[in-house]
Parts: structure tokens; C-alpha cells; sequence
């Protein structure tokens, strides 16, 4: 929050200085005679490529303009009559360098600012939305709380060779009954459905929506060896949904798990749901 605040402030800063050498700018236009409308141009031309393009772009700008005049102005001194005036002086292309160099520098530094404060503002989007770690449909933490939850108990298993295992639920189809049925139906079922995964579970494991219809928990201290206990439970999870409009509903679902062990060597939450999913698409096949 600090660093946002100082940022915006420079850039107002930053915006305040740019506003104050226009009006210096018009005050003290330097004289360029019969272009001196079009100096003024391209120096706004300048000042917009490099507010919106950055320093880069207005730099490079400047450098094509301050070409252009520096040959009108060896044109003029090699070319016209020593008897007439020029169209301006080199005190007076110097001053309009001046002026184009401080225009494209304070806008390009605007344009770089600004870019920091929105990359910045989205960093910290990114982190609420991580911190924000409860699905809202089903009070379950979600994609981002697994992932670093999961990532916490490969850390602690690597260290002190306790295993633990990661169990995959697939509902089938809720994506068909959302649809068929509607939100609120839907909205109901999710209530059902995780008051039920909670009454199947114990008060250590962490249950987590993934998706849609995709959901995973971690159990702490699980082997292989009580697994078949653990399937059969969640296999008798929903069974017949009855809707609100007294018809009944059955579901199907699939499941996968993997027991996470030192040997193992996993390394990150992508590894654990590599596998996974691929025993998942071995089901369905």
C-alpha cells in the first residue's frame, strides 16, 4: 500500500511538472518565423507518442523533428539570398531542442510510472485474489488454497518422510444439471453436497473446489492401506439428490488418488494432479 501511494504521488508530481512547462512553453515559445505553428505541433506530436508510447518512441521522435529542423535551417543558410532574414536563428533551434527534449523526457517518465503502477495494481490483485481462499458457493477454499496447501505438505514430507494422501472427486455432469436445472437448484445441491463431504470426513483433512465439478482434499497420515475404507465412503458420497420440486436425481462420479511419499520424489501440487487426472481419464475410458 506504501509503495502504491508513493508511486501515484510521483506520478502527480510528475504530471504537475508536465503541465507547468506547457504553460511555460506558451509563454516563452521560441520564435521559428513562418514554422514556428508547426514547431509547436510536432512538439505536441512528440509529447503524445512519448506519454503513450514511452520514452523510447518520444525519444526517437525527437530525434527525426530536430532533424528536420536542423536541415531546414542549413537549407536556409546555404540556399537563401544573404539578404533576407531566416526563418530562425540557432539560439532559437537550440531553444526549441531544449524545449522538445524536456517534453518528451517528462512524458516518457509519466508513461513509465503510470506502467509500474498498473503492473503494480494488478500484482496486488493477483495477491488478494490468492488470499481471498473460500469458494463462495460451497465454503470449500479453492484452487489457489490447494495448490499451497499441497505445496506445504510435499515440503513437510520431502523434510520428515511422513506420507500423506491426495484424494480427486469428480462430480459427472454438474455442468449438465447446472444448466438443466438452474443456479439456485445448483446452489443447493453444492450446500448438500459439502455438508455431506464434511460429515465423510475428518476435522484434519482439507477439502478444496478445484472446478466446477472437480474437488480434492488432503489427508494427512492416509496410507494405501486405508484407502479402500476411504474410497468406498466417498463412493456413497452423494448417492440419490432429491430436488427441490421432490423428483430425484442420481449421481455419478469418479475418483482418483495418489499417496505422496519421500520415495516418491513429487515436487510441486502439478505433479500430484498430473497424476491424477490421468488416472481419472483412465477411468473414463
Amino acid at each position: 500500500m506504501d509503495t502504491s501511494f508513493r508511486k501515484t504521488s510521483l506520478v502527480s508530481l510528475q504530471i504537475g511538472l508536465l503541465l507547468i512547462a506547457a504553460v511555460l512553453f506558451l509563454l516563452y515559445m521560441p520564435d521559428l518565423g513562418n514554422v514556428t505553428i508547426e514547431g509547436a505541433l510536432l512538439i505536441a506530436l512528440a509529447l503524445f507518442i512519448s506519454l503513450f508510447a514511452g520514452l523510447r518512441a518520444g525519444l526517437f521522435t525527437a530525434l527525426v523533428i530536430l532533424f528536420l529542423f536542423g536541415s531546414l535551417y542549413f537549407w536556409n543558410l546555404f540556399f537563401r539570398p544573404t539578404d533576407q532574414m531566416f526563418l530562425f536563428s540557432e539560439a532559437t533551434l537550440l531553444q526549441f531542442g531544449v524545449w522538445l527534449i524536456v517534453f518528451v523526457i517528462l512524458s516518457g517518465s509519466v508513461y513509465t510510472h503510470i506502467n509500474q503502477l498498473n503492473r503494480l495494481n494488478l500484482s496486488l490483485q493477483d495477491k488478494v485474489r490468492r488470499l481471498v481462499s473460500i469458494d463462495e458457493e460451497t465454503g470449500l477454499d479453492n484452487k489457489e488454497r490447494f495448490e499451497l496447501e499441497l505445496q506445504l505438505e510435499i515440503n513437510r514430507t520431502n523434510r520428515h518422510g511422513e506420507s500423506f494422501t491426495v484424494l480427486l472427486y469428480q462430480i459427472d455432469y454438474f455442468t449438465e444439471f447446472k444448466r438443466l436445472y438452474g443456479n439456485e437448484e445448483a446452489t443447493r445441491f453444492l450446500t448438500f453436497f459439502s455438508e455431506r463431504l464434511h460429515q465423510s470426513t475428518r476435522t484434519t483433512d482439507k477439502k478444496f473446489r478445484l472446478s466446477t465439478e472437480e474437488f480434492a482434499l488432503i489427508l494427512p497420515y492416509a496410507s494405501e492401506s486405508d484407502m479402500m475404507i476411504i474410497l468406498n465412503r466417498f463412493r456413497q458420497l452423494i448417492g440419490d439428490y432429491e430436488l427441490s420440486n421432490g423428483k430425484t436425481v442420481s449421481f455419478t462420479n469418479h475418483i482418483a488418488h495418489y499417496t505422496v511419499t519421500k520415495e516418491a520424489k513429487i515436487e510441486s501440487p502439478d505433479d500430484v494432479l498430473g497424476l491424477l487426472r490421468n488416472e481419472l481419464k483412465s477411468y473414463a475410458l
